[in-house]
């Protein structure tokens, strides 16, 4: 009776943990990844000639507890925020083969720049959302003010449409470190492995 009486009070406990192992935190789905286009691909650009950047993802997402599983339009353009890596691409470093840029300049024709923490980490766009409610959307252009060889790598899971090509070919002569971009951004060490997903380019 004793052993019997002992499992009844230790049983609510036990379910309590169960029930918290099953407990699912709602809230709404991540948004679909960006992918990039270069509007003007190329493998050469001049000096201070503007590349043009455009990109789009829906606006809909829907909540993980909400059975149905319907879309909801999502209001809050910081959930959908964009941004990418702008670095040059240097052989000289140790332990390092691209080094964060500063000398160039961004200039918006839709969207704005989100600006996170004091140190310039990334080039960061807040999107606006589209007049049918559909899709948030951002176009950009950047003027690199110094020659060399370049790469836009992503930092919010973004991509590239590579349709028209990367320009890998270029990274060959600065892939030092086992086929991986490793750059310093602000104190911290960033690493993308491979070329997929990237822009390549030289200004010259």
């Amino acid at each position: 009776m004793k052993k019997y009486f002992r499992f009844l009070i230790l049983s609510p406990c036990l379910m309590a943990v169960l029930c918290e192992e099953d407990t699912v935190v709602c809230g709404f789905s991540d948004p679909e990844p960006y992918t990039l286009n270069v509007e003007n691909t190329s493998e050469i650009y001049a000096e201070n000639e503007i590349i043009w950047l455009n990109a789009e993802v829906t606006s809909m997402l829907f909540d993980e507890c909400d059975e149905t599983e319907e879309l909801v339009l999502i209001t809050d353009a910081t959930e959908f925020r964009g941004g990418f890596f702008l670095l040059k691409l240097n052989d000289g470093l140790t332990g390092l083969n691209a080094e964060f840029i500063e000398d160039f300049t961004v200039d918006y024709s839709l969207g704005e720049p989100l600006l996170i923490g004091n140190c310039l980490e990334s080039v960061s766009s807040l999107p606006v959302l589209s007049d049918d409610n559909l899709t948030y959307n951002y176009r950009l252009g950047i003027t690199i003010n110094s020659p060399g060889d370049y790469c836009i790598v992503n930092t919010f899971n973004n991509n590239f449409n590579a349709v028209e090509g990367n320009n890998a070919a270029i990274f060959d002569a600065y892939d030092t470190l086992d086929n991986k971009i490793k750059f310093n951004v602000c104190g911290d060490i960033y690493t993308r492995t491979g070329t997929e997903g990237h822009y390549f380019f030289r200004v010259q």
